[in-house]
């Protein structure tokens, strides 16, 4: 199978500044970090006082890999970064520990209502649902959350805010316009998988995110249920498309060339990257774009396509069947790019 490769990043050199990740492992938070405690929590932080577990990190909690992280970061160092949709602390620690070994001073806050859904808890088998529910009913994802993070040493690290993303964009909003938080650099998007709640979510985290900052998520494969034809045709895959063909003249298309990380990224369209490796979706916002546009992000649109037809890649060159015979030319194709999506 051949890749459609955009760029193929070099190894990150190695980085020294660890004062910050000493501190914080130590039990400094970071300043936005502490300064929302002081704000949202009245100084009462909810990392410190519950019962501890010494559970076993399950490796499948996030799809999110460190070069991920590292891809971002050498576009971006941010003082706040804001991830949206938690569940039981994979994606936080993965990120918190890349931070922290690029000596970042960042506040990681993670956001969730912690209360699951009917994919991630109420349709798994009863012997999973055991382990999320108590025999009064409550489910206990937040207190995995804060043992995961406690097991990793990363709890004065991340500050955890029980929310739904668009409670905790709308505060992040007023938050900002009230000066009493600065707006996040990063925004990683994890939470609804509902066609049309994504497309919600996408346009309030865009609102919010800072001038030049970065925008990605996960799920870019997660299907629809009872989805059995294909993989990338789940609600998140189609919203991020909407959105990106609303939002194109306000991405930035170049950004990738310039990243220095360890990661294959396909163009689906102008200012919209995926990851071969991980299937992580990317957006960077153009450094003029103030935050708080006034465009709006959810008309009524029909389904936004692929831009097939870049990096050298021709329709002529490929979806030829007189030439290549049926589904074109097998040398265009790979994950992403495929014959029915290019040709028909």
């Amino acid at each position: 199978m051949v890749m459609r490769i955009l760029w193929r990043w070099l190894p990150l050199t190695a980085l020294g500044g660890l004062t910050w990740a000493n501190r914080c492992r130590e039990g400094v938070r970071p300043p936005v970090a502490q300064q929302l405690l002081d704000e949202l929590f009245l100084g009462n932080d909810p990392m410190l006082d519950f019962e501890y577990e010494d559970l076993v990190p399950d490796t499948s909690m996030t799809h999110m890999s460190a070069k991920d992280v590292d891809l971002v970061l050498s576009v971006a160092k941010p003082s706040f970064w804001l991830e949206l949709g938690s569940f039981e602390g994979g994606s936080a620690i993965v990120a918190s520990e890349r931070i922290l070994a690029h000596g970042l001073n960042t506040s990681v806050v993670a956001v969730d209502t912690f209360l699951g859904d009917v994919r991630v808890l109420w349709e798994r088998p009863p012997e999973e649902r055991r382990k999320l529910l108590r025999a009064d009913g409550r489910i206990t994802l937040f207190d995995r959350f804060r043992n995961h993070l406690r097991n990793a040493n990363l709890h004065y690290c991340v500050l955890p805010l029980p929310a739904t993303s668009v409670v905790a964009l709308k505060l992040v909003d007023s938050l900002a316009r009230r000066s009493r938080a600065p707006l996040p650099e990063v925004i990683y998007l994890d939470s609804a998988h509902e066609e049309g709640e994504v497309l919600l979510e996408l346009g309030l985290a865009w609102k919010v995110l800072s001038p030049g900052g970065v925008l990605f998520g996960d799920d870019w494969l997660l299907p629809e249920e009872g989805e059995t034809t294909s993989l990338l045709e789940g609600a998140t895959h189609r919203d991020v498309l909407r959105f990106a063909s609303l939002m194109e003249d306000e991405l930035d298309d170049d950004w990738g060339s310039q990243v220095q990380s360890l990661r294959t990224l396909g163009r689906v369209r102008p200012g919209l990257f995926v990851s071969y490796n991980s299937f992580q979706w990317f957006m960077k916002k153009l450094p003029h774009v103030t935050s708080r546009s006034s465009k709006p992000f959810w008309p009524s649109v029909s389904n936004a396509g692929y831009v097939c037809w870049s990096a050298g890649f021709r329709k002529e060159d490929c979806c030829d069947e007189a030439r290549f015979g049926p589904s074109g030319n097998a040398k265009c194709w790979d994950l992403v790019f495929t014959y029915e999506r290019c040709c028909m």
